[in-house]
């Protein structure tokens, strides 16, 4: 094994050679990874990181030391992995010849708690993978001869992997090590090297402040859980005290329509479980930071996943798979508040092939940008065995009743499920935050509050039934208060572990509701959801919860 210093002297000689390469890209469209003009061969599919790992190989090497490689990038480069870990937040600058900064109060190019969320941030995932995959493909071809053809083989077919906090609530194994081992082109040896997955060292020039304030705490790397919890130990209790897995369920599932899987309603949002994933993953720190988080290497490998169920959810109701009411914007980079918002307005600073600015229109189809995922197989599939392989895929995956047999799974099932619905004025609460149910003093769920945006109001919610006695809820919504069989508490966290008295939040409410359903009776089924029995509550004390 190559001493380290000699490790880091190969990552620098590997990053000076492909330098040139990467400047030479200005002013760039994103278009994706390009896909084979080959007929029947497809594009990529998206691997789960465990997975990609776990087979190691090239294709892992290639990953790896690309990733590595655009790390290495000047911090002007505009393809370099600061630059574009920057269009989400700080530094506040134009990327890409973009156009001027607009008066607001957020000078990130990233959209949240809108529903503009899901296509920029396809937009983003896709340009990243493009920069990574065309990097990779630079390092195969340094390979050793005997090894470059397979090297530049794997290089075609790589994509952004994700990661699957749904069915695995751990972080990524891949992404807990300091080290990690690969086979250098340099001499085709396999070597250990500085895990790009476990940090990004911010450029020097950056924190003496090149670009203006970057970071309060003048952090030299991205930091995952500061003493005293500690990565991945602390991240993985934390993802543990959420039902990912059945939240998932539920908003691919129960959702009536885009707005309501994306923003939320009466049920969990796809936006509002990624909140949770950025407050869990980094122990509340800089990856739930919006302006930062963009720079941790778990970044990618989350909205990837995010991504992921999008199209899910695009496969399951292709009527429903963007969003078709207008409304008015938050603040970001380029965008003033209020600017009317269509799924043809632009999602700068990302320009398509014609010199425009992609849409929510442009970026709608996975294969317009040159991936695809598992049941996403577009090339060689018609729409409708898409749809069935995805509801397969999501009982398989997602589902939490796995009985023996089709009639013990009806059987088995309940017919009722409970559901409780929390909504606030965010600029009610100093963010970030999350709001903690608790029903008969067991946690429920939660809901996390973002730093951004800084107005608005958030309406989501999640099922309890998990945690609540059948007894509990039908005297709950009956209104039969009293004892321990009807309590619902609730309190306002922040980061630190204070709370935020309820009383100064007035606009907070809590609904409670319970819900028909029939179950599916196979796996190529979803449930079907009925009417809905609801009681309203207003929580200001943090103990009893009634209107």
């Amino acid at each position: 094994m190559l001493s380290q210093g000699v490790v880091t002297a190969l990552l620098l000689l590997l990053g000076t050679a492909l330098q040139g390469l990467a400047q030479s890209q200005v002013g760039h469209a994103v278009t994706g990874a390009p896909v084979s003009q080959q007929p029947g061969v497809g594009a990529p599919v998206r691997r789960s990181i465990n997975d990609l790992q776990a087979t190691g190989g090239p294709q892992w090497d290639l990953y790896i030391l690309a990733l590595a490689s655009l790390q290495l990038d000047s911090d002007e480069e505009q393809l370099g992995y600061f630059q574009v870990s920057g269009i989400h937040g700080v530094p506040f600058i134009e990327w890409n010849g973009a156009g001027p900064r607009v008066n607001g109060d957020w000078g990130g190019y990233c959209p949240h708690n809108e529903n503009l969320f899901l296509p920029w941030h396809r937009a983003y995932v896709a340009l990243f993978e493009q920069v990574l995959v065309e990097r990779a493909k630079q390092v195969a071809s340094m390979y050793p001869q005997n090894l470059r053809a397979q090297y530049v083989q794997a290089a075609e077919s790589l994509r952004q992997p994700y990661w699957d906090w749904a069915s695995d609530p751990r972080v990524p194994p891949a992404t807990a090590s300091p080290l990690v081992s690969v086979v250098h082109p340099s001499g085709g040896q396999r070597v250990d090297i500085e895990n790009p997955l476990f940090t990004y060292k911010i450029p020097a020039a950056v924190l003496n402040g090149k670009y203006g304030r970057f970071d309060a705490q003048m952090r030299q790397q991205t930091v995952r859980c500061p003493a005293p919890s500690s990565f991945p130990a602390s991240a993985d209790a934390l993802m543990t005290q959420r039902p990912y897995r059945r939240w998932v369920y539920d908003v691919l599932t129960r959702a009536s329509d885009f707005g309501e899987f994306s923003l939320g309603g009466n049920i969990t949002s796809l936006e509002q479980i990624h909140n949770g994933i950025h407050w869990d993953a980094g122990c509340a720190g800089m990856f739930l930071d919006t302006a930062l988080t963009a720079f941790d290497p778990l970044f990618m490998l989350h909205h990837a996943f995010v991504d992921r169920l999008w199209s899910f959810w695009q496969a399951l109701r292709p009527d429903q798979d963007v969003f078709s009411t207008p409304y008015p914007a938050r603040a970001r980079f380029s965008t003033a508040a209020g600017t009317p918002v269509t799924f043809d307005s632009p999602l700068q600073p990302f320009f398509n092939p014609n010199g425009g600015f992609h849409t929510t229109v442009s970026v709608r189809a996975i294969w317009d940008l040159g991936y695809g995922y598992e049941g996403l197989e577009w090339w060689e599939k018609p729409a409708e065995q898409m749809r069935q392989d995805v509801v397969n895929i999501i009982n398989r995956q997602y589902s939490s009743a796995r009985p023996a047999s089709e009639a013990a799974r009806r059987a088995e099932a309940p017919t009722t499920r409970y559901f409780v619905t929390v909504s606030l004025d965010i600029a009610q609460v100093e963010r970030p935050c999350q709001v903690v149910v608790y029903v008969d003093g067991t946690r429920a769920g939660s809901l996390v509050v973002m730093s951004r945006p800084q107005m608005g109001v958030v309406r989501t919610g999640f099922g309890i039934d998990h945690v609540a006695t059948e007894d509990a809820m039908q005297a709950l919504l009956h209104g039969k208060a009293g004892g321990s069989n009807s309590s619902v508490e609730v309190e306002i966290v922040k980061p630190d572990g204070s709370r935020i008295p309820l009383n100064k939040v007035t606009s907070l409410k809590v609904e409670v509701q319970a819900v028909g359903i029939t179950p599916p009776t196979s796996l190529d089924e979803l449930p079907e959801y009925g009417s809905s029995r609801r009681v309203r509550c207003v929580a200001l004390s943090g103990t009893q919860c009634w209107s």
